[in-house]
């Protein structure tokens, strides 16, 4: 079956389901259409689309990856963004505002770095560095085995240092 009419099934058998599921788990999101278009442009993407086991299943965990994503790079934006916010951090912080500045310099770069992962890569780093998550758990979450989990999060380390070694050298 050529990819086109592939996509075009699935796009009519599952788009409103996942539609649905992006609505039901997160009510607020503003974006749940581009979200979606996103879940199936990256289906697209993908070499052989005919040879994924469970196509459905690939798009409800793409769409919920693709929204994770957002709320996560949302949630760090308001969090360096919010004028009040900062200045009632320095206010607290003994940290001078050149350190600050410094700080918030640094976490742009490593999100940048983050975002240059291949998604699979990146959601591997994130649940076990900063959630702490189990390579089990993570192989789970991901549909991937845990040996890949290990690799992918080795990966991910691997391109992070480099990245920051090139910027210090």
């Amino acid at each position: 079956m050529p990819k086109h009419s592939l996509l075009h099934d699935l796009f009519l058998k599952h788009a409103h389901e996942v539609n649905a599921f992006i609505r039901g788990r997160w009510p607020r999101e503003q974006d749940v259409d581009d979200i979606l278009q996103e879940s199936f442009l990256r289906l697209s993407q993908v070499p052989h689309p005919e040879a994924i086991v469970n196509p459905r299943a690939f798009l409800f965990t793409t769409a919920s990856n693709i929204a994770v994503d957002r709320h996560r790079r949302q949630k760090t934006r308001e969090r360096y963004t919010e004028p009040e916010a900062d200045l009632e951090k320095l206010a607290e912080d003994p940290l001078s505002p050149d350190r600050h500045s410094e700080a918030r310099q640094t976490l742009e770069r490593f999100t940048e770095w983050l975002d240059e992962l291949p998604e699979l890569h990146r959601h591997a780093f994130v649940l076990y560095r900063i959630e702490g998550c189990a390579h089990a758990e993570i192989a789970v979450r991901l549909g991937i085995s845990a040996s890949t989990s290990e690799r992918y999060v080795r990966q991910a380390m691997l391109h992070i240092s480099q990245r920051l070694s090139a910027l210090h050298a």
